[in-house]
């Protein structure tokens, strides 16, 4: 796959192509995207929250508990932020899947999406663990280093499943993909986080929050578990067929030719 190919000066990145290609993925296949979406990222969050709201951990001061050491706690999280990149890099790696078979007019199955998550889940969770610790050291100095790897990184997860070269080609590879575009893609993400927001705000608003902000809540409503599956859903299903279309969208940009056959990619 060539790496250095020009920018095609007759095109631009679109974010509203990125948006059409990403909705264009769950209209097209609505019971596949949502399901992954539900089944592999929404319900283990939410499981993973519910323990954590049993053990009394919603709270900040929760962690001087008696009944609770701080080397529990900090286990309990360690080991919640790994689960947690575990589901979301299989949720990510098959959505990746059925973007892709979406772009090419077809429906891709829930198993051999599914199949594909769990195929590149150990390069997928390499990605996010160093995406994160990049980004969050970034962060600590001055906040905009930060910012840039995350965008510089940020179709590193589709360069995983479509590339199948592994960690480092797909950070490298997403750092190529990206360059020259890196304000536009700022945008698309500040759109996002703003989208979330709302989205959050209103299901607050409607008793329809997040349990773990249900801080010294007796118990969770029907309502709030209700909620937050269906937001956990949505979430995983608008982040999880976003990235690829901006994958789809950049090398398109930078490469100006079609896609490879599904069925090569993923022999």
């Amino acid at each position: 796959m060539a790496t250095g190919a020009p920018v095609f000066e007759d095109r631009e990145v679109s974010i509203g192509r990125v948006f059409q290609r990403a909705v264009s993925t769950i209209t097209h296949n609505p019971v596949v995207v949502l399901g992954l979406a539900l089944v592999v990222g929404a319900v283990p969050a939410l499981i993973l929250q519910l323990l954590f709201f049993e053990l009394g951990l919603t709270a900040a001061g929760d962690v001087t508990s008696a009944s609770f050491s701080t080397g529990g706690f900090i286990l309990a999280i360690l080991l919640t932020s790994l689960a947690t990149m575990v589901f979301a890099a299989i949720v990510q790696g098959a959505l990746t899947r059925a973007t892709w078979a979406a772009n090419e007019g077809r429906r891709a199955t829930f198993g051999e999406c599914l199949a594909t998550g769990l195929r590149f889940a150990p390069a997928l969770i390499g990605v996010a663990i160093l995406v994160t610790l990049g980004t969050m050291i970034g962060m600590f100095l001055l906040i905009v280093p930060g910012v840039i790897l995350f965008l510089m990184w940020s179709v590193a997860t589709p360069a995983v499943v479509v590339d199948q070269r592994g960690v480092i080609h797909a950070l490298r590879r997403s750092a190529e993909l990206t360059k020259g575009a890196r304000w536009k893609i700022f945008a698309l993400f500040l759109v996002v986080l703003v989208a979330y927001w709302l989205l959050a705000t209103a299901f607050a608003m409607f008793g329809l929050g997040d349990p773990a902000l249900a801080e010294g809540a007796p118990s969770l409503s029907p309502t709030q578990l209700i909620g937050t599956a269906i937001l956990g859903t949505i979430v995983n299903a608008v982040w999880g067929t976003l990235q690829p279309s901006l994958y789809v969208e950049l090398r398109q940009w930078k490469e100006g030719s079609d896609l490879e056959n599904l069925e090569q990619v993923f022999a």
